[in-house]
């Protein structure tokens, strides 16, 4: 063989055996370059449709947030409210008795008459009396036998601490149920401090209106004073017992600055959004509700959001897959072209479909192979020779 003799393989020249290419090689390049196409199809078809769904869930979850804060706080401000209107009511009713010549006198049967008559008027008062400076009972609106009321917190208040409105919430002893105790001065004259007119009453009616507040199946009211001690609740033992409250996240947030609160916190091991919301007299309305029921429609918007996101990424799979291979397979076929052109195997021919450049380069392939085998046959021609 002469010095222009070329080999490319095993076989003879132009002899149109089929010596197969390296598989390995041929497979690792197929599935690479396959797959990042397919991944690259991938992440740019699912890419907007992610961004969008968190956008869209972030933007949900902080309006739901903000609905649940503004229905919190018209709620817990309802009631706060409800509370105050009726305390105000009451304080004003015994402001009133007070300037009243018969009560200012400090004799018990005057006095008498006016207090029968206030608790005829307003019959949640249960009680209604007067107390000399020296603590000792001077009258009252029932026929119980006078007592000492010098150790009660309501008495003191106004005779050693001068305050104008005293208060005390308590358990009734006859009825069971939450009560309250307010005093006010008695005042002769010259402006001097000669009694105290105070009142018991039933918180009844108004407890009942904050405990029986309800939002879905977790939200509920409970009312505290100002010293943490339930005074209205969903539980009646809670009442009952006078439960103090003060490890409560929302009582201790209120009691630590007496300013209007939201926030989660846990409670029985789930997640608690609570509005707190105190009143002119330093009692707290709490109004809170599991997160989980709250932001149910969040949560339902989710669950829609991924069923959508993994039909939508099948499809953008699907597609992708489809789209890869019809790119990728016409150049996977021309390097097993080219493969058998390297090894000699000149005989198979290269066809182009379509105009694009895929195209364009397997025609270009084609004529090479074409030129190949037409040198291929004068130079074996020429050894014949």
């Amino acid at each position: 063989m002469s010095e222009h003799d070329v080999s490319f393989g095993s076989s003879p020249p132009g002899s149109g055996a089929t010596v197969g290419p390296p598989q390995t090689k041929r497979s690792r390049a197929w599935l690479g370059l396959l797959g990042k196409t397919s991944i690259t199809l991938l992440f740019v078809g699912l890419a907007p449709l992610v961004a969008f769904g968190v956008f869209t869930l972030s933007a949900q979850r902080t309006s739901l947030r903000v609905e649940a804060q503004k229905s919190m706080q018209s709620n817990a401000e309802s009631i706060a409210s409800l509370v105050d209107e009726w305390f105000d009511k009451n304080a004003r009713v015994l402001r009133a008795a007070a300037n009243q010549p018969q009560i200012i006198g400090m004799q018990r049967d005057e006095q008498s008459k006016v207090l029968l008559a206030i608790k005829r008027a307003y019959p949640w008062m249960y009680l209604v009396f007067t107390i000399g400076v020296d603590g000792k009972n001077v009258a009252r609106s029932d026929e119980q036998p006078l007592i000492d009321y010098s150790e009660r917190q309501y008495f003191r208040d106004i005779v050693s601490g001068g305050k104008e409105l005293a208060w005390e919430a308590v358990l009734g002893k006859t009825s069971g149920k939450p009560s309250l105790l307010i005093s006010i001065p008695i005042r002769g004259a010259n402006g001097q401090l000669v009694g105290v007119l105070a009142a018991g009453m039933t918180i009844e009616e108004t407890s009942r209106s904050v405990a029986n507040w309800k939002s879905g199946n977790t939200g509920f009211a409970f009312l505290v004073d100002e010293k943490s001690k339930v005074l209205a609740h969903p539980r009646p033992d809670f009442v009952l017992a006078q439960r103090r409250l003060a490890d409560h996240p929302m009582v201790a947030l209120f009691h630590g600055d007496h300013r209007p609160h939201l926030t989660s916190f846990l409670e029985n091991g789930k997640e608690t959004l609570g509005y707190v919301q105190g009143d002119k007299y330093g009692w707290a309305v709490v109004v809170q509700q599991e997160e989980a029921e709250l932001f149910g429609p969040l949560l339902a918007t989710i669950t829609v959001g991924i069923g959508l996101l993994v039909a939508a990424a099948l499809l953008v799979v699907a597609a992708s897959v489809l789209f890869s291979r019809a790119l990728v397979r016409p150049i996977v076929d021309m390097t097993i072209a080219a493969d058998r052109m390297s090894l000699g195997e000149l005989q198979t021919p290269i066809v182009a479909r379509g105009k694009d450049e895929i195209s364009v380069l397997a025609k270009s392939l084609e004529r090479v192979r074409k030129s190949m085998r037409a040198a291929m046959a004068r130079l074996t021609k020429g050894e014949g020779d």
